[in-house]
């Protein structure tokens, strides 16, 4: 047992004790290491109710919360915790009930101490074959139902359109295959990182090279693979992905082996020392599922045999399959998830909502059904998971749902006065976002599809507001270029205003928001553009004359040069006079400008 355990130990049963004895201790909280935890406990936190995070220390709790995740740090003083480490240590009172999730599949390295294990009201192990082998040396808490941080791999998560986003946002060129990297902690004494870190460049004319590594490892070796030109380095700690895209892997004696051998890949590996930290079933099991080479000079030779030869392994890789994941049907964060409610059946969904202060609305798009659940525990979910793509005064995040990539728009909680009124008397910025991006799709014009809106009141008064939609690809925004040089930008320009002619103005469609970042552009062949609009909860559907079509490009806020091209073709269009245009269009540009000068002065003075 660490020194920590005995240093906290006794001050912590006593404060524990007290405080049980003050109020009965009610919560459970998940206690994250490192952000790679999180991703191993998001299949198993889906299937309960979402549960608060308490971080090792500050600094992760600053990095938890830049990627729009709130976490406390210890000392906490809970009825029960879970974990995807031994770190019982830290939790020294033997009422508390706690729950291991291995961070691996399968035991790469050595089982830890028996009695750390043994702490353990439950840990779950990733087959019931490893289950036996940790009770061959005493260790009696373990369960084996699979490996929930495999399940995307299975469900649906990772659809063909899915991957080949991805592919398209790695740049990864069609014409060669993709390599996958990976090294186990470089200190470990059984990576081989430093066989290969310098000599990427010499893999990149042939290959599309993508890299991960042990979140420990030194920061040289990072540092050298993300300066290598043509290399993408993968800081994410959801692997499954890039895995999944890959032609060939090529790994030590990291675990990631494990998941490229359940997705059966074609592997290359180093073979390294016996050390302390080796498991000598592993070695057997990495020399069955891989081709392995002593050095780098032997790599390139064996990448095209392996790839060639890959069923050669299929056989060795199925029985190692079936020694170290239980099932690989992607329901093993489901399975996991129940065995825990046996001990804590308050995690439970339907058992207790944190929303129980409040009253949920939601309406979800018929199209979209499938997401019922989803958008149900949305509140909880949006803080806990996701990927934050813009915090400000409202946050948006992306997250991957039944195979597709949904984005959340969180919407700040509104001063009173609307706290009453988007409760009882009108809607809710969220509210409008969906019903209105339905009419806008209904009359011709284009805006990411509608899926849902959720509100939430509190005590009688509004809350919080979530808008739900099909996260839309583009390739840049108006703000892009406005102000700046810019490939094709007079023709994109020009299509902008026939686009918000045709597709806006002549269907009655007034943006009141149609600013730079609300416009989005994708490239659809030589110089083709398609134009989509966004945050579109201020509208209205009226007939929109001519001066006041002009008038809404003023918001764009453009150079009097750039409000030229938009203005001559407005007017082209519209058969009125292009000169007259201008001068109009540049007038209300002004006049904007102006009243958002004398407002923002006015905000100044008031703060003073």
């Amino acid at each position: 047992m660490v020194l920590t355990y005995y240093v906290v130990k006794f001050p912590y049963k006593l404060i524990w004790n007290v405080l049980n004895l003050l109020k009965k201790r009610t919560e459970i909280v998940f206690y994250c290491a490192n952000e790679l935890d999180l991703e191993i406990f998001k299949n198993v936190q889906s299937q309960l109710r979402p549960i608060p995070i308490v971080a090792k220390n500050h600094k992760l709790q600053k990095k938890l919360l830049e990627k729009g995740i709130k976490a406390r740090v210890m000392p906490v003083f809970p009825k029960g915790v879970i974990m995807c480490r031994q770190a019982c240590y830290l939790f020294p009172e033997s009422k508390i009930i706690k729950i291991g999730i291995n961070h691996g599949a399968y035991h790469f390295k050595p089982f830890a101490n028996v009695k750390g294990h043994n702490m353990f009201n439950q840990f779950h192990f990733t087959s019931s074959r490893e289950v036996e082998e940790a009770r061959a040396i005493g260790i009696t808490s373990g369960v084996g139902l699979g490996f929930p941080k495999m399940d995307d791999a299975f469900n649906g998560t990772y659809s063909k359109e899915v991957l080949d986003e991805l592919k398209d946002e790695l740049n990864l060129d069609k014409n060669k295959k993709t390599i996958l990297f990976s090294a186990t902690w470089d200190k470990s004494q059984m990576s081989a990182v430093h066989k290969w870190y310098t000599k990427l460049s010499d893999y990149t004319k042939n290959y599309n090279v993508l890299v991960t590594l042990h979140i420990w490892t030194s920061e040289k070796f990072k540092n050298a693979i993300k300066n290598t030109p043509g290399v993408k380095y993968i800081e994410l700690q959801n692997i499954t992905p890039y895995i999944m895209i890959s032609d060939i892997c090529v790994g030590d004696t990291s675990s990631i082996l494990s998941e490229m051998c359940a997705l059966y890949k074609p592997i290359v590996t180093f073979k390294t020392p016996v050390v302390k930290k080796s498991v000598h079933e592993v070695r057997e099991i990495i020399s069955s599922i891989s081709f392995q080479i002593e050095e780098l000079d032997e790599l390139e030779e064996m990448l095209e045999f392996a790839y060639k030869n890959v069923q050669q392994k299929r056989v060795d890789q199925e029985m190692a399959n079936k020694r170290m994941f239980e099932t690989l049907d992607g329901r093993a964060g489901e399975r996991v998830a129940n065995k825990i409610k046996e001990v804590l059946p308050e995690l439970g969904k339907g058992e207790k909502r944190t929303m129980s202060e409040g009253t949920m609305r939601y309406i979800v798009n018929k199209d979209y059904s499938i997401l019922t659940d989803f958008i149900k525990n949305l509140s909880d979910t949006f803080e806990q998971e996701g990927n934050c793509i813009y915090k400000g005064r409202n946050t948006i995040k992306t997250f991957n749902c039944e195979g597709l990539i949904i984005n959340v728009k969180s919407f700040k909680i509104p001063h009173f006065i609307n706290k009453v009124a988007y409760a009882w008397l009108r809607g809710s910025k969220a509210k409008h976002s969906y019903q209105y991006g339905m009419e806008i799709l209904k009359r011709g014009a284009n805006t990411p599809e509608p899926v849902a809106v959720v509100e939430l009141l509190k005590n009688g008064l509004f809350n919080r507001s979530y808008y739900v939609s099909i996260h839309h690809k583009y390739d840049f925004t108006i703000r892009d270029l406005i102000g700046f040089e810019f490939p094709d930008k007079q023709n994109i320009l020009k299509q902008f205003a026939v686009f918000t002619y045709e597709k806006l103005h002549k269907n009655g469609i007034h943006h009141l928001d149609y600013s730079r970042g609300n416009i989005l552009i994708t490239k659809k062949g030589e110089g083709k553009y398609d134009f989509s609009v966004v945050d579109i909860n201020r509208l209205r559907f009226e007939e929109m004359d001519y001066l006041k079509g002009l008038k809404n490009f003023s918001q764009i806020w453009a150079s009097e040069e750039e409000l030229e091209i938009v203005a001559r073709e407005y007017a082209r269009i519209n058969d009125r006079n292009e000169e007259e245009a201008i001068k109009l269009l540049i007038q209300f540009d002004r006049e904007h400008k102006a009243k958002i000068y004398r407002k923002k002065q006015w905000k100044s003075f008031l703060r003073k």
